[in-house]
């Protein structure tokens, strides 16, 4: 009877939808941007050819892209999981106080799924979350359909089976065990590190220009970030100007990507939105067509080809683009943000873009490069200062510095007067008496200047001075040590 059927359906739709409309949220909006899908002949076509069971795989595709609008992919999801658990009990023609054992697989299926993480970026699977639950479906209600016929040829009528109260109750405990035993293992197979989360949030506020949010999210994070985070809350911090006054007060570290492959993750999953930003268009139209090849018609790396036509002038080529994302059902492109987003990174285009090779190394070569680069726009200018100060190369520092001066009308940003105290003091050869230097700064530095003196070379030193000193240029540069920039 379906009122004993009802508490498993609404306990299984409760479960995966907390799960996945919760924490797993950004991870479903990332698996649309990497699931190809055009509403084009040509696609359609393409796919009916390249796989068996294409037709089966075109409308997993179209499915998987849904997860665009979470609520919508993610109901879609649980109607097919759902779909195979009363399916199951139908072809086994299992009891009523049986039915927890039909989600067994169901939440199989869907760990399949939700326990990829980073591997999401080099899966080639065609839509990996849907493909498969789709194809058992389809193999039970078929298997369902000839059991039926067979049993009408035979002319043989289905007999109830009588089973005493306790053993149906011995059957519904087992059942329900088996139920919630299956739903905790979904949980804790289920990828939720938090790191990875937090970069598919920055990432994802990156691509809408929400700047705001991604240091929010940075400021939030209470693990020691990686990499890719660190690159995102810079460029958040360059894209609202705060740069001067707030990078070396945001959290900085290197930990590892948790997962076993230790593959260019940074690269993967942020090269093309990094050097699109910061003007290397060469190298964002590189990344997003070899990744094109490598794994289709991703409307991430469609996305990247079309601004970056449009950023070069290439009007013919970026309008290939657009057409196929108009023929994508959630990645289309507004014409107005991509005129503000033109504007802010065009002042970055003054240069030669010339794909020297970057061997992956994403923030290395971008640190480099800006560090390396002479003369260009104030942006750049000011990109060139902040990544010499970042690399600890400060040769250059007094060029940069005094060629920015005159546009801070008087307020020079924090950490540049930092930088500019420290380096009078370990160099020499300037007279920083008439910058203006905020007293609160002389003071800060004549205290640090004070309590290193006292407490000697000192293992102990970064310690005990970050609680006073521990959001500094200072500080980063005497005790910030071994990052290893990817």
């Amino acid at each position: 009877m379906m009122l004993k059927r009802l508490p498993y359906t609404l306990l299984f739709i409760l479960i995966t939808m907390w799960v996945m409309m919760g924490q797993l949220r950004p991870f479903l909006l990332e698996t649309a941007q990497l699931t190809p899908f055009l509403t084009t002949q040509v696609f359609a076509q393409e796919m009916m050819a390249q796989h068996t069971g294409g037709w089966l795989l075109y409308v997993a595709s179209f499915l998987q892209s849904c997860l665009a609008c979470p609520w919508l992919g993610a109901s879609l999801l649980v109607l097919l999981l759902l779909g195979i658990a009363h399916a199951t009990r139908w072809v086994l023609h299992l009891p009523d106080s049986c039915f927890g054992l039909c989600f067994v697989v169901p939440f199989l299926l869907l760990v399949r799924y939700t326990r990829m993480g980073y591997e999401i970026y080099v899966n080639k699977e065609v839509a990996v979350a849907f493909a498969l639950p789709l194809f058992v479906l389809l193999i039970l209600v078929a298997l369902g359909l000839i059991s039926v016929v067979v049993r009408a040829f035979m002319k043989r009528k289905q007999t109830s089976r009588c089973m005493t109260k306790g053993f149906r109750l011995t059957l519904f405990i087992l059942s329900s065990i088996v139920f919630v035993g299956s739903a905790y293992w979904f949980w804790t197979q289920t990828y939720r590190d938090s790191n990875f989360l937090a970069s598919l949030q920055m990432k994802q506020a990156c691509e809408k220009d929400d700047w705001e949010r991604v240091l929010q999210i940075a400021r939030e994070n209470d693990k020691e970030p990686t990499r890719l985070q660190v690159c995102l809350t810079r460029l958040a911090l360059y894209e609202t100007g705060e740069m001067g006054n707030l990078l070396f007060a945001y959290p900085d570290g290197a930990a590892a990507y948790n997962t076993p492959e230790q593959n260019q993750w940074l690269r993967l999953m942020g090269a093309q939105l990094l050097y699109e930003h910061y003007g290397k268009t060469g190298f964002a139209y590189r990344w997003a067509m070899e990744d094109m090849v490598e794994y289709g018609e991703r409307p991430m790396y469609l996305r990247t080809l079309y601004r970056v036509a449009l950023l070069n002038g290439e009007k013919a080529l970026s309008e290939k683009y657009r057409q196929a994302l108009n023929h994508t059902l959630f990645f289309k492109e507004d014409a107005v943000d991509m005129e503000r987003q033109s504007a802010a990174v065009k002042p970055l285009l003054n240069y030669t873009d010339q794909l020297d090779g970057d061997n992956g190394l994403i923030e290395f070569y971008l640190l480099q490069s800006f560090a390396l680069t002479e003369g260009g726009s104030r942006q750049m200018v000011e990109l060139s200062l902040m990544c010499s100060l970042i690399t600890k190369h400060l040769d250059g520092f007094w060029q940069r510095f005094m060629a920015l001066l005159p546009g801070w009308n008087g307020h020079i940003p924090t950490h540049y007067q930092e930088a500019a105290l420290m380096v009078a003091q370990l160099q020499g050869g300037m007279d920083i008496d008439q910058l203006p230097i905020d007293p609160p700064v002389r003071q800060r530095f004549e205290r640090l200047v004070e309590a290193s003196a006292r407490m000697g070379d000192s293992s102990n030193n970064a310690y005990a001075l970050h609680s006073e000193f521990g959001n500094t240029y200072w500080y980063y540069y005497f005790f910030v040590e071994g990052l290893k920039t990817t």
